[in-house]
């Protein structure tokens, strides 16, 4: 079915690109990964990259049509691969016409007007504005996202505006149907804001968030619903110091209301990437992080401690073409309780994995 729609759409971009600037595009990453538990079903668990143990797949494939006007933008991107899978599995089932059947197919869907000199609004399905690294692999420091990247929405539904202060601020604010949702799961509508800052020609500081209700919980006394809130802060610093050094540090936090009282969970998790820049075609990167979610408000273990995670990975990229990328990363992770699948019914506090990809785009 994929594949149908794949060769129809870019078709019909193909077609549509003659009379409207629109760019068609596309992006293939494949590879294979080997993870030391070895868990059952070959199915790796708490990272949406790379999903499978001791396969070769698909991570992720997409083909785009990208609109570029003085006074009109947009982007449609149709997907597929496991981590396409992988993330869309949370979509709320609300009615027929919901769930992750239809999320997983679109990376993006959205159109967008300028309004003045420096503001543009848009409306659709976009990518998440929170954290430093994007779905697309390619366009990352290291082949897999750090863990406090992966428990932030990879895709956003609503409308967003945006606006430049000068050439060197900027900032949005969206209206969200929630946490990664396209589908709303509840009356309430929430919010997400960005604000970054060029302080110089080498250094970027970027504030992300989120506040919205994302869970409601039944009141017995009065069948009503009562709004569980939620709010998440990112902030982002990244130094490309020189031709051969670069830095990448962020510091997220977030709250959420419990569901069964009137308390409050709270999570946090940082991050440090540093690379090397060899040469035009190969680097290195070295990331550490951790990751600490006691109460299970954000990542759901069902353990004493929840979600309390130490990790670090190696990366080496070599670049074999204008558009083709080899990847390898070495990454290995230590947590306080065994959460990780080991074999056919174990588990295991330590979890170390070994992944290769070749991508390639155009």
């Amino acid at each position: 079915m994929y594949v149908i729609i794949f060769i129809l759409c870019c078709f019909s971009m193909s077609l549509f690109a003659e009379e409207l600037p629109v760019k068609v595009g596309g992006f293939l990453d494949t590879y294979y990964a080997f993870d030391s538990n070895a868990p059952k079903n070959h199915e790796r668990e708490f990272t949406t990259q790379p999903v499978r143990h001791n396969e070769f797949n698909i991570n992720l494939a997409y083909i785009e049509a990208v609109l570029k006007q003085e006074k009109t933008r947009g982007r449609l991107a149709l997907q597929f691969g496991q981590s396409v899978t992988k993330n869309t599995s949370g979509e709320p089932r609300e009615g027929a016409t919901s769930g992750p059947q239809d999320a997983k197919v679109f990376q993006e869907a959205f159109i967008g007007r300028k309004l003045g000199e420096r503001t543009w609004i848009d409306m659709g399905i976009f990518l998440g504005n929170i954290g430093a690294e994007s779905w697309i692999s390619k366009d990352n420091w290291t082949y897999t996202r750090a863990l406090n990247l992966d428990y932030v929405p990879y895709y956003s539904s609503g409308v967003r505006l945006e606006h430049a202060l000068n050439q060197k601020q900027s900032f949005q604010i969206q209206i969200l149907n929630g946490w990664q949702n396209m589908s709303e799961n509840n009356e309430g509508k929430a919010i997400g804001m960005q604000y970054k800052h060029l302080l110089d020609e080498s250094k970027t500081f970027t504030y992300n968030n989120f506040l919205g209700d994302e869970e409601v919980v039944p009141n017995q006394a009065n069948n009503t619903f009562k709004p569980r809130f939620r709010s998440y802060h990112n902030f982002i610093f990244q130094w490309l110091k020189s031709d051969l050094w670069q830095y990448l540090a962020s510091f997220d936090v977030g709250h959420q209301s419990q569901q069964s009282n009137n308390g409050v969970d709270g999570w946090m998790a940082t991050t440090l990437t540093i690379r090397r820049i060899i040469n035009t075609e190969r680097s290195i990167a070295t990331r550490f992080e951790y990751y600490s979610d006691p109460h299970g408000a954000n990542v759901v273990t069902g353990t004493p401690n929840g979600f309390q995670v130490i990790g670090a990975s190696m990366n080496f990229d070599q670049k074999l073409d204008q558009a083709i990328l080899w990847r390898t990363e070495l990454r290995g992770f230590s947590s306080k309780d065994k959460i990780y699948p080991q074999g056919s019914a174990g588990k295991n506090r330590l979890d170390g994995f070994l992944v290769t990809s070749f991508s390639a785009w155009f």
